[in-house]
């Protein structure tokens, strides 16, 4: 070959490595939707491991989600959708035949049939686990029990940019923008976590909820959004999740990531907390990268979910909220961690089951993220702890009731 020729294919390759560069630098992120974020899919039922009479408690929950809203709210499944008035026939009958066969053969056999199945529509499905927390506390502050649950601040102020013009113009804009007025009236971002916990933004504004004598443990139920207080007169509360700060949720993992302390492997609540527990000098500069910030309620039953509707015990899943359909019947695969006598995760074991999309997290963005709901109690708060598996979700919508969308 002479030099002429390999000068060309040189040059040719060289165009086309630039080439490769420029497409892959340009390549926009993909922005899900919930037109986007479900494909149809063929599925085969063929078990269900979760207890009966919760399936039947959730379901229940599911219906009176739907009997709460406008029955004209669509639904998207993909290309398809239904309305609020749909979903609530088909819960209708889902549990008419669940109440009839039982978790039978002929019940699945039946659902196989009549129901149409769509998947995520991404292939790297992460199933984490979240519980209903237990920390114990007071009304009133003392020097064992000194760190604030916060009410929702009269100040914070939510915009709802979904009524907004600009809305509909540019996509991936979240439905509501959480702020605070500034002495020009201007919306500027609420107060940071270490502007509430470090610097004291919120104190002496008559917002204590409740004292509690653990900043670890309330720091999780942050993240866990419910729990249950154990008070010093020997009652109970059950508190939930009011509003939020409106900064983003980052987790503290990466902070020990960041610095080799341990890998993503390593990763787990438990882990996190024996870190914290040992080392309590670094607490506030690991919390403090976490902005988000989660204000509280009282409530007399749950822990109730983001629909306003209780969540149950391994039939609810939490989801992105602006894309999937919630509400809506789920069957979800993956697998979840088994112990031994001494609490140490031993093995995965399989599950599958029908679960319902009830709840959404800070941390649930995308097609590509469920957190199930383990319980309230050790053993739960051992699941949810070190649930880190891949695996499978599928919306179920009966066929007859789809409807195409118009071009």
């Amino acid at each position: 070959m002479n030099k002429k020729k390999k000068l060309l294919i040189a040059i040719l390759i060289t165009i086309l490595v630039i080439a490769l560069i420029y497409i892959f630098l340009k390549k926009e992120k993909i922005i899900w939707t919930s037109e986007n974020s479900l494909v149809l899919s063929k599925l085969k039922i063929s078990e269900d491991e979760g207890d009966f009479d919760n399936l039947i408690k959730s379901v229940d929950q599911s219906l009176l989600y739907y009997s709460k809203i406008d029955q004209e709210t669509i639904f998207d499944f993909g290309k398809q959708w239904c309305s609020a008035a749909d979903m609530k026939i088909c819960l209708e009958d889902f549990r008419e035949k669940l109440n009839k066969y039982g978790l039978s053969d002929k019940f699945l056999k039946y659902i196989n049939a009549n129901y149409a199945t769509f998947r995520t529509a991404t292939d790297d499905l992460l199933v984490t686990g979240y519980f209903e927390a237990t920390l114990f506390g007071s009304f009133e502050k003392s020097d064992e029990y000194k760190y604030p649950l916060y009410k929702k601040p009269d100040d914070l102020v939510n915009v709802i940019l979904s009524e907004f013009p600009v809305f509909s113009r540019i996509k991936g804009l979240p439905l509501i923008l959480r702020g605070r007025l500034d002495n020009d009236n201007r919306v500027i971002p609420y107060y940071s976590r270490e502007e509430i916990d470090i610097h004291g933004s919120l104190e002496d504004k008559n917002l204590e909820l409740i004292w509690v004598n653990n900043n670890i443990e309330l720091f999780f139920l942050h993240i866990q959004g419910s729990g249950i207080v154990m008070l010093d007169d020997g009652s109970e509360t059950r508190v939930n999740y009011a509003d939020t700060n409106g900064h983003p949720y980052r987790a503290i993992g990466k902070v020990l990531v960041d610095k080799d302390i341990c890998t993503y492997d390593d990763l787990s609540m438990q882990y996190i907390e024996r870190y914290l527990k040992d080392h309590p000098q670094e607490i506030d500069d690991i919390f403090i990268y976490n902005p988000s910030y989660i204000f509280f309620r009282e409530v007399e039953d749950g822990p109730v979910g983001s629909l306003g509707v209780n969540v149950t015990k391994y039939r609810s899943i939490a989801t992105d909220k602006y894309i999937f359909p919630r509400g809506a019947i789920c069957y979800l695969e993956t697998s979840l961690p088994e112990f031994d006598e001494r609490g140490i995760v031993k093995g995965m074991k399989p599950f599958r089951s029908f679960v319902f999309n009830q709840d959404t997290g800070g941390a649930i963005r995308s097609p590509s993220r469920a957190d199930l709901f383990t319980g309230n109690g050790k053993d739960s708060k051992s699941v949810a702890g070190h649930l880190k598996s891949s695996g499978k979700l599928y919306f179920l919508i009966k066929k007859d009731l789809l409807k195409e969308k118009k071009e």
